[in-house]
């Protein structure tokens, strides 16, 4: 509330069409203001322009020589929807929302911030209040990466890097360079 503002917070995200409105001209009205929430009250930056990437991927392939139809045929059911588009005129899309010219206003912003080319320094991010947050993934793999299981027991070891609390780590890295030492010199005894 602090950052969005009461009336915003109350009302900012209803009353708006989904992108299977013809009046969006595709575009992902409701989603784009959520990621502008996301991103002006918790700095969450990153995640907003890996998942804004995909609305401007589909603008590309978005076609007005194409109709209305025939352009949401391309769109997957994920994350469906296209990036803002300053030359479509949204006063009927917005007709409904209590405050239209403050939900376009935060549609091109949200644009300007999250587009590939966008770039802030870590100084303007500061003065927007977007610091940087804790890191607590426990380990560097993620969905789609390579997760054999002896990279997550090196990067648990210690022995090859991560996230998460440093301290904590290092005392469970020892612990278990001390169980895999004791199994091995069980195993040389055998």
């Amino acid at each position: 509330v602090r950052k969005l503002g009461k009336e915003w917070c109350e009302k900012g995200l209803l009353n708006l069409p989904t992108f299977y409105d013809e009046s969006t001209d595709g575009m992902a009205i409701g989603n784009m203001l959520w990621l502008h929430n996301c991103v002006a009250a918790y700095g969450m930056i990153e995640v907003a322009k890996d998942r804004y990437d995909q609305f401007v991927i589909k603008s590309a392939a978005w076609s007005k020589s194409k109709s209305f139809e025939e352009n949401l045929k391309g769109f997957d059911t994920g994350n469906p929807g296209r990036s803002f588009d300053e030359n479509v005129d949204l006063t009927k899309a917005l007709s409904d929302h209590y405050d239209p010219e403050l939900a376009k206003a935060k549609l091109a912003e949200v644009h300007n911030w999250l587009t590939k080319d966008a770039t802030l320094s870590e100084e303007e991010k500061v003065k927007l209040g977007w610091k940087q947050a804790y890191n607590l993934t426990t380990w560097e793999e993620f969905p789609g990466e390579d997760w054999r299981i002896s990279r997550i027991i090196l990067s648990r070891m210690g022995i090859k890097s991560g996230g998460g609390n440093v301290e904590d780590a290092v005392k469970e890295a020892k612990v278990m360079r001390g169980i895999v030492r004791k199994s091995s010199l069980l195993s040389l005894e055998d």
